[in-house]
């Protein structure tokens, strides 16, 4: 990774503490759980989502605090930059090597062809085959169990899927339905209590129900569209922009 976790963590969790703030009031505020504060604090990347969603945490955590400036640097992708001059520069001072025996596409055996070419063809044809069913694996760790959602089908399209909350919708409650363009990560919390975190894939949808209003924090903001009581909201963002917004 190109973020010094460990290092990072370690100043927010220095701060946060001298100036007594609890994780709870952390969570609360960043609309993250508890226990991804605690791991970014702790520097456990295995315990994280992508690291681009780790750098919009650590951007908005660093806010809160105060002290962005002192960490504005180390969120920089001049460690990876440096490094790529090193390698270019290792390649430039190399040796020459003598080429004893010139290959040439001719002269390899018709049989170290064959194999890789049939091999390419199968990935394709399963690939093709996962993409025409919808189907994109998603790791269980991105997602909350989903004991609480129910799943049924709709004619938004042949890949449409439509997950619900159990909390029955009130005529006096807010219906809010999300879908999906690309696939995304949602975190959201329903009436200043409940946490629900989402990775929709693209033509996904979501309806979700509160009796009051949603605080959503949104990974690609450029690849869904927020309909709230059947209006759309205009909520607009670039691909693979973090974005947050409240509804009500």
């Amino acid at each position: 990774m190109s973020i010094d976790l460990d290092k990072i963590g370690t100043i927010l969790r220095t701060h946060r503490e001298a100036a007594g703030i609890t994780l709870d009031e952390v969570s609360n505020v960043l609309c993250l759980r508890k226990s991804l504060i605690q791991a970014i604090e702790s520097g456990k990347w295995e315990l994280l989502p992508h690291e681009v969603y780790v750098r919009s945490y650590l951007k908005e955590y660093s806010i809160f605090l105060k002290i962005y400036n002192d960490i504005e640097a180390e969120l920089s992708n001049k460690n990876d930059e440096i490094e790529e001059d090193v390698e270019t520069s290792q390649k430039v001072n190399e040796k020459p090597v003598k080429v004893l025996h010139k290959t040439t596409f001719m002269n390899i055996p018709r049989k170290a062809l064959v194999y890789p070419v049939i091999v390419l063809i199968l990935a394709g044809f399963y690939f093709v085959e996962k993409m025409s069913r919808g189907y994109v694996p998603m790791p269980a760790s991105k997602i909350e169990s989903t004991s609480n959602i129910t799943t049924k089908s709709k004619s938004f399209s042949e890949n449409t899927v439509n997950i619900e909350n159990q909390e029955p919708a009130t005529s006096e409650g807010k219906k809010l339905m999300i879908t999906c363009k690309e696939r995304t990560w949602i975190s959201v919390v329903i009436d200043d209590v409940e946490k629900k975190e989402f990775m929709l894939n693209a033509h996904e949808m979501i309806v979700l129900n509160a009796k009051d209003r949603f605080d959503l924090l949104i990974g690609n903001a450029g690849g869904v569209k927020l309909i709230l009581d059947g209006k759309d909201t205009e909520f607009t963002g670039k691909s693979g922009e973090v974005k947050r917004i409240k509804l009500s």
